[in-house]
């Protein structure tokens, strides 16, 4: 009898260490969250995929509650979230932290959820063991649909643009899905694709934990696609972009190539230029910078900087806090010249 009580004693203590198993992680990497009242369980650890339902169209019922993950107090936003900066949703609204992982290097990437009643964003932000910001970078909705035609109600035809994450050690990638359809509003049917494209974007997370941008590849296309809508989304893509890392400017100026060789000079609906404004605004230091470094034709930024941020009435502010002095005279003389 004692033997059998014994064995029933092992197997409770067995299955009891396995509900823990599933419970808090083990992890001191995680401690900063800890700390601040978030406990890192198995259900808020990222998986190697990021998806979220769509929002406009396959849910439009869906609120933040129905998305899983830790509701963001006030002091947790102001710890995790703030010092990110403006490029991300300053209304303390609706946050929610999808989940965590350690991806190598002390470093630990988070996903947020960043919702209001007109549509979303994904955040990705590396911290390190002390919880002190390293890096982010903000993905604008995972899926949207809008109208070829915006201001005619009576349009059918529409754009969509669907994307997820995956994640693999150090690496993080963008998959993006583009097409256009007709869409039954009323019955919230979408037809086949008339033509669709798919694109991954790829980052490594450095020992800096900063987002390094490997660029895009095309990996798969059916029918003739629209040339100029892909090369929209695709720009609007390229701003899920690292704070801080500087090869983005040389990605972007290569980039640009693309946009050269698309766009018709006279096509007056080009969006690069803002765009350019948007990687200016993201961290004016880095961004004039790498405009003073390069001078010469091999800047194939600069048109787009005339273009989308000559009304920037901050601009000779940034300029004014260069430490080069050298640097600092030729952009005051370019802004004073070309603005």
């Amino acid at each position: 009898m004692c033997n059998k009580y014994i064995l029933i004693l092992a197997l409770a203590l067995a299955l009891s260490l396995g509900a823990c198993s599933h419970g808090k992680v083990d992890n001191l990497q995680f401690t900063f969250l800890d700390e601040l009242g978030i406990t890192v369980d198995e259900k808020l650890l990222l998986g190697d995929t990021l998806a979220l339902p769509d929002v406009y169209c396959g849910d439009p019922g869906q609120t933040l509650d129905d998305l899983k993950g830790h509701h963001l107090d006030k002091e947790q936003y102001a710890a995790l979230v703030v010092p990110a900066g403006r490029n991300f949703v300053d209304d303390m609204g609706n946050w929610l932290l999808l989940g965590v992982r350690d991806v190598g290097s002390g470093i630990t990437l988070a996903a947020f959820y960043a919702g209001s009643g007109t549509g979303y964003c994904v955040e990705l932000m590396t911290y390190d063991k002390r919880g002190n910001l390293l890096d982010a970078i903000n993905a604008r909705e995972l899926h949207v649909l809008w109208r070829v035609r915006m201001d005619d109600a009576s349009c059918d035809t529409v754009f969509t643009l669907d994307g997820y994450f995956t994640f693999n050690g150090s690496r993080a990638t963008l998959h993006r899905t583009m097409g256009r359809c007709i869409m039954d509003f009323d019955r919230d049917l979408k037809s086949a694709p008339q033509w669709q494209q798919q694109w991954d974007q790829e980052y490594v997370i450095d020992a800096k934990g900063q987002f390094v941008l490997q660029g895009q590849r095309v990996v798969a296309e059916a029918g003739q696609v629209d040339a100029y809508a892909s090369l929209d989304f695709k720009s609007w893509d390229m701003l899920v972009c690292s704070l801080h890392d500087p090869a983005v400017m040389d990605t972007w100026n290569e980039y640009s190539l693309l946009v050269n060789s698309t766009y018709d000079p006279d096509y007056k609906y080009n969006p690069f230029p803002w765009h350019v404004e948007r990687l200016y605004l993201m961290n004016p230091k880095r961004f004039l910078g790498w405009m003073a470094a390069h001078r010469g034709s091999d800047n194939r930024l600069l048109p787009y900087f005339r273009v989308g941020c000559n009304k920037r009435p901050d601009l000779l502010k940034e300029i004014a806090a260069i430490d080069d002095d050298n640097a600092r005279r030729w952009l005051t003389s370019l802004f004073n010249s070309s603005f």
